[in-house]
């Protein structure tokens, strides 16, 4: 049996929509019929060879959901018609980081679905199936496929922070990820900054509760944030964007004592002098998508509402070349979504 599959078949290269096989499932294994998967920055750093680089041809798609078609022979705990989204980390379960709940930093990690090994831009996809998680029935599979990346990562940065009660954070990059960090920071009484180079965006940022909203294309970043905070800066900076120079932003931005939650990862050298980091106690740390217990509550998450992720355009599959190409411009102002 074959299915259509959105192909990469080397870096720098378009996708080609191509007929290949279906992946064959092994005992513990479930086949997935895919319904929707969101496009990520990521997609573009595996087309660019950066942070990334799969076997080709590769079929990417780390966001996908969608119905259950058939499970392994020891499978028991998923039947055939649920609706599904995995949980990217193919983690080992025994290694000293899967037992702490940190199974994106398994030390055996078999892989990483849509990224290392074949995804969700086909009509199927393949997990184990203890990555599975069911979608809520109120949950649309376009939001549930965002938990795999988006959503996840947006909680397990802030699970990071150690933010209270009217602090401020600074949402750095009001993409996505942004979008959906401004809805939690809201939710649990955090005063929010959002900066982005996108009037959508920003627009967006402010409709999910940010008090300030600033662009980084016309306005004075650190003077807007100082103004905010009476001169003191923001307790907690989420870096969405991972650049030299958003970098070096968030550490003018962040008061003394303050956290700096990387989240965007893109191949430069942060313009940090260690003078900053070490007179004002800053605290740098790194968030990479999150534990199988941040998946779970992330899709409760969205089944209570709390979480609203923002969805920008939808193209088939067909398409997918052309979406790429609006992710990279930078033209969407929530995650875009292939529909098969």
């Amino acid at each position: 049996m074959t299915m259509r599959a959105a192909l990469l078949k080397g870096i720098g290269a378009p996708f080609e929509v191509k007929e290949i096989p279906e992946p064959r499932i092994g005992p513990e294994e479930v086949l997935v019929r895919t319904k929707s998967c969101g496009i990520c920055r990521t997609d573009l750093h595996i087309q660019d060879g950066l942070a990334y680089i799969p076997d080709f041809p590769h079929v990417p798609g780390h966001e996908p959901a969608g119905v259950v078609e058939a499970v392994g022979s020891n499978v028991d705990s998923i039947r055939p018609g649920q609706r599904v989204a995995p949980h990217l980390f193919l983690s080992c379960g025994k290694c000293r980081y899967c037992r702490r709940g940190m199974e994106a930093q398994c030390t055996n990690l078999g892989g990483v679905i849509g990224v290392t090994t074949p995804g969700g831009f086909a009509e199927y996809f393949k997990a184990p199936a203890r990555n599975l998680l069911v979608l809520p029935e109120n949950v649309p599979f376009a939001e549930g496929g965002l938990v795999s990346c988006a959503v996840i990562t947006a909680v397990h940065a802030y699970r990071r922070a150690r933010l209270e009660l009217n602090d401020v954070a600074l949402v750095l990059g009001a993409g996505g990820i942004g979008q959906i960090l401004v809805q939690m920071l809201r939710a649990a009484g955090v005063r929010v900054i959002a900066a982005g180079r996108s009037t959508r965006s920003l627009e967006a940022a402010r409709r999910d509760g940010a008090e300030l909203g600033v662009c980084l294309k016309t306005e004075d970043l650190h003077e807007k944030v100082r103004a905010f905070t009476d001169g003191e800066g923001a307790d907690c900076i989420f870096e969405c964007v991972g650049t030299a120079e958003t970098m070096k932003a968030a550490a003018h931005c962040t008061q003394r004592g303050g956290q700096i939650i990387v989240i965007g990862e893109e191949a430069e050298y942060p313009a940090i002098d260690t003078i900053q980091i070490a007179q004002r106690e800053l605290e740098i740390i790194g968030s990479r998508n999150g534990g199988l217990q941040d998946a779970r509550d992330a899709m409760q998450m969205i089944g209570a509402g709390l979480i609203r992720p923002p969805i920008a355009a939808r193209f088939p599959l067909e398409a997918v070349n052309e979406a790429l190409t609006m992710m990279r411009a930078g033209q969407a102002s929530g995650r875009l979504i292939l529909e098969l």
